[in-house]
């Protein structure tokens, strides 16, 4: 399946999930998915996705988050996700030093490489229950595997959603030794357990964190963003 009818496929989907929340009387969809397409299947960078819980706005007919995030650039949270994206992307590259005036001027474009799965699309509120998110994740678990699969993510983060995740993709997820290591894998995918993106540590505390949970999949568990699953060692 070629880049453009994936894309296809995904915004088919985004439009029935709507729907489909409305019928339900959901109110407040937010779209998800590739920030900007364009950039999400020509990049040359890891395909970086973040796994979320769920997104809030005001706007009671709902909100594009990734035409939000494409068309003004990264706001609060998001800024600190762009660090945590060159991070994934350095790991997989040349391995650099914490530069934040480097990543501040190209956060727009680091935001524009990412996509974003929320569990909860729609009734976003501030706070989060886990209950309320299983909720959602086993309702919508079928729709969520689908945007994962069409998207083709070579790296999923986990905002403190590894749990959401396995009641999403079940026994595919590979996550094991996850609680050692951050790491688990779904098919051509590695998948980084940690902090939501809102947390309170410092950028360059979070920047070596994640460099260091790529290189540990790279050297330890012979991750290869080529064939994708852990090699045999």
């Amino acid at each position: 399946m070629s880049p453009s009818e994936r894309q296809e496929r995904l915004n088919q989907l985004m439009e029935g999930w709507r729907e489909n929340h409305i019928a339900k009387g959901y109110r407040r969809f937010i779209l998800d998915g590739a920030v900007c397409p364009e950039v999400w299947w020509s990049q040359k960078t890891p395909r970086v996705c973040f796994f979320l819980k769920e997104a809030y706005t005001e706007e009671a007919s709902g909100y594009d988050l990734t035409a939000g995030l494409h068309e003004n650039g990264p706001w609060k949270m998001w800024k600190k996700a762009a660090v945590w994206t060159q991070a994934i992307h350095s790991a997989f590259s040349q391995p650099a030093a914490y530069n934040p005036n480097r990543i501040r001027e190209r956060e727009g474009e680091l935001i524009d490489s990412i996509a974003i799965v929320n569990v909860k699309k729609s009734e976003g509120s501030n706070t989060s229950s886990y209950n309320n998110l299983e909720k959602y994740a086993l309702e919508d678990k079928g729709k969520l595997k689908q945007q994962l699969e069409l998207l083709q993510p070579q790296v999923i983060l986990c905002g403190n959603t590894i749990g959401l995740l396995k009641t999403v993709l079940g026994g595919e997820l590979n996550n094991e030794n996850t609680w050692a290591d951050k790491i688990a894998f779904w098919k051509d995918a590695l998948v980084i357990d940690y902090y939501h993106p809102a947390c309170q540590y410092p950028n360059a505390v979070n920047y070596y964190a994640l460099s260091a949970i790529c290189r540990t999949a790279i050297e330890n568990r012979g991750f290869s963003l080529s064939t994708g699953k852990e090699s045999l060692r």
